[in-house]
């Protein structure tokens, strides 16, 4: 059975794991088993480390069809909450769907598609800006001084505060280039191990402008299609949203489905206990009360996610949009002060020659 694919034609591609899945989906739609499915992969395997991987869960599976159990013995690339969705479309033969809903959720994670919001453009001017300061700071301000200081003027104060800069940096790159390191690799390295660290900057993150409205609705829009796929696959609305929950990197985003999760865990209808959530638009407890009248809730909920992803890809644009003007704001301000900064002496030259 297939599920309702919320995924657009120009969505990114997906990762290895989504791959898979939408690769065995595709071919168990033909009527192969899991055992025929995987042995078909595994020769066409694209790297080593996955070939190796599809063998051992070919050879599991020619002892035991069951496609979880199989899964379960490598917990690096399938999460419990993963296999446990795969076991509860195996035990109701609707697998072939559930695994196109994983694929189609690979697509949809906020993770991926928020750094293509952020890439290109904006990260092109702000290292530009970074490669030009560094080489004006370092080369031609030293240059500067020499010249200001044959003649004897007194500098102005923006100027100062730009050769002090460039002195540190001249005598201190070294130490420079280590704290931007430390930036890049060392504070996600803390996050993973420091909750009070992971939580800091998943604040900072969604205080950004425009970021929290983007991942809250990608966030609507996979719990929609997962939702829809679950109903289409009969397997249980706990199991899926506990498998969102896993997924999600925010602290403050993962709390707000696992009050969700608790709600539908304690039997209250998806539409009363959305209603009860904050971050959950009120056209998503609509709908999903709609599906649940009519008993069509797998076509309801896969029109919300369409609908939602539709509108998170508008928010992007928009928050696109807002970073290339600050973007070149920030870039402007920079380089017109340095030049500010440099050619304020040359006004006093005249009374000190």
């Amino acid at each position: 059975m297939s599920t309702p694919n919320p995924v657009p034609a120009n969505a990114p591609k997906v990762n290895f794991t989504g791959d898979l899945y939408r690769q065995l989906s595709d071919l168990m739609e033909g009527e192969l088993t899991a055992s025929e499915a995987v042995a078909a992969l595994k020769d066409d395997a694209e790297f080593a480390a996955h070939a190796d991987l599809l063998h051992e869960i070919a050879q599991d599976l020619e002892t035991n069809p069951a496609l979880a159990q199989a899964m379960q013995r490598h917990a690096s690339t399938f999460s419990p909450e993963e296999v446990a969705v795969v076991a509860a479309a195996e035990g109701e033969n609707t697998l072939p769907g559930a695994l196109a809903m994983l694929a189609d959720d690979h697509v949809l994670r906020p993770g991926a598609r928020l750094l293509s919001v952020v890439h290109g453009w904006p990260l092109f001017l702000l290292g530009f800006l970074f490669l030009i300061t560094s080489l004006l700071v370092i080369f031609v301000i030293p240059a500067f001084k020499q010249v200001f200081s044959s003649f004897g003027a007194d500098l102005p104060a923006p100027t100062l505060v730009l050769i002090c800069i460039s002195e540190f940096l001249v005598s201190y790159w070294w130490l420079v280039l280590l704290l931007v390191i430390a930036l890049i690799f060392g504070l996600p390295w803390l996050a993973r191990r420091k909750a009070g660290v992971a939580s800091a900057m998943d604040s900072a993150l969604l205080k950004i402008p425009g970021v929290r409205s983007v991942l809250t609705k990608l966030l609507v829009a996979r719990l929609s299609a997962l939702l829809a796929g679950a109903a289409a696959c009969r397997i249980s609305n706990s199991l899926v949203i506990a498998y969102l929950r896993s997924t999600l990197g925010s602290g403050q985003l993962r709390d707000g489905v696992a009050a969700l999760e608790s709600d539908i865990g304690q039997g209250t209808p998806l539409s009363q206990a959305a209603r009860k959530h904050a971050w959950l638009p009120q056209k998503f407890a609509r709908l999903a009360e709609i599906g649940e009248r009519t008993s069509k809730v797998a076509p309801a909920l896969g029109r919300a996610a369409r609908t939602f992803y539709d509108e998170a890809e508008q928010a992007a644009a928009v928050f696109r949009q807002k970073l290339l003007v600050v973007t070149y704001i920030f870039t402007g301000i920079m380089v017109g002060a340095m030049v500010i900064a440099m050619y304020l002496p040359i006004f006093k030259l005249g009374s000190a020659i």
